[in-house]
């Protein structure tokens, strides 16, 4: 796959453990994309051939191509949450946008998922770097990932606090407290308002002490980071948050590196302007068993390769026909 000039966007990292990656990645790409189409990328160039009204639509961003045909201006991305105690990734999702139709599909890869390299888990193959890990999660998902974007989560606390915080429902009782961590989360189910870091916790939230939570376990836990990630988005591009811009870029900019370019970013935003956030977005975590051992290292994540294959049809295949088994790399322990 052709490699894209890197736009650094990031200082070093700093860690935030333990959160679904959805709650901030939406965000931070619209207060990205918005702010550099906005503020800090000139206007794209148009061409004065092909329209009625003297002009045409800047030329969309170049995808990679393959055996299988891909659909009309249909990206995807790969996004990463770094460790940098461990070099790790925390957090993988692949993220596909369909642009003439608006839609966005996003999967969750565990981060302990079974492949077959050195290291059995996948969050250890960015410790090879980005485009060591952009292999990998391509070879699984069976397609070539057109772009990456790599993410400190700090930059979700500070984007909550600069649009004011935001109401949201806690759904279950919260009480769990880790001071190792210095982690302390209190909180009764309801509407309340929350800032920056009454939201991470909120989200960081998998149980109780007592082991009682959410009834259905990280299924609920997901949707309830999706909600909040969608309550967030909402809020950033808001009429009444415009005024903030310069604090978002500021923001964005000390929080996300990306290989797309000036132009690549003022392109998507244009466009991502018109997704609904509400009907426009779906996501799930590509299923498994956790509890597999493979080559000594225990408690590997073996992807069931039938339903996750379905799952990465439904919501990120970027083709035009579905893929098969043989299209993917959903490795099985011989064990």
């Amino acid at each position: 796959m052709a490699k894209k000039k890197k736009r650094k966007l990031k200082k070093p990292y700093r860690i935030l453990k333990g959160i679904y990656t959805a709650v901030v990645v939406l965000a931070a790409l619209i207060v990205l994309g918005y702010a550099v189409y906005k503020i800090a990328v000139p206007e794209p160039e148009i061409s004065q051939e092909g329209s009625g009204q003297g002009v045409v639509e800047a030329e969309a961003p170049g995808m990679e191509t393959g055996a299988h045909q891909r659909k009309e201006k249909t990206y995807t991305f790969l996004l990463a949450i770094p460790d940098q105690e461990s070099g790790n990734a925390d957090s993988i999702m692949v993220v596909t946008y369909d642009v003439p139709n608006q839609k966005v599909g996003m999967v969750s890869i565990p981060r302990d998922t079974l492949v077959n390299e050195k290291n059995p888990k996948i969050n250890s193959s960015m410790r090879g770097g980005i485009d060591n890990l952009e292999r990998v999660v391509s070879e699984l998902v069976g397609f070539p990932l057109d772009y990456y974007i790599t993410l400190d989560l700090d930059a979700f606390i500070e984007i909550v606090d600069a649009v004011g915080g935001v109401e949201f429902n806690v759904p279950v009782e919260m009480y769990y407290d880790d001071p190792a961590q210095d982690l302390h989360i209190h909180y009764q189910p309801g509407v309340q308002h929350l800032s920056g870091q009454q939201a991470m916790e909120v989200c960081r939230f998998r149980h109780n002490a007592d082991g009682t939570g959410y009834p259905l376990g990280d299924v609920q836990r997901a949707q309830t980071a999706q909600q909040m990630m969608l309550t967030v988005a909402k809020k950033v591009v808001s009429v009444d948050s415009l005024v903030n811009i310069n604090e978002f870029i500021d923001i964005v900019e000390r929080n996300i590196e990306t290989n797309m370019s000036g132009t690549d970013i003022a392109w998507f935003a244009a466009k991502g302007l018109g997704l609904n956030l509400s009907t426009g977005i779906s996501g799930e975590a590509l299923p498994g068993d956790g509890n597999v051992t493979y080559k000594g290292t225990s408690y590997c994540y073996e992807l069931y390769p039938n339903d996750s294959l379905e799952i990465i049809n439904r919501l990120i295949n970027p083709y035009t026909t579905d893929m098969t088994l043989e299209d993917v790399e959903i490795f099985q322990s011989p064990y």
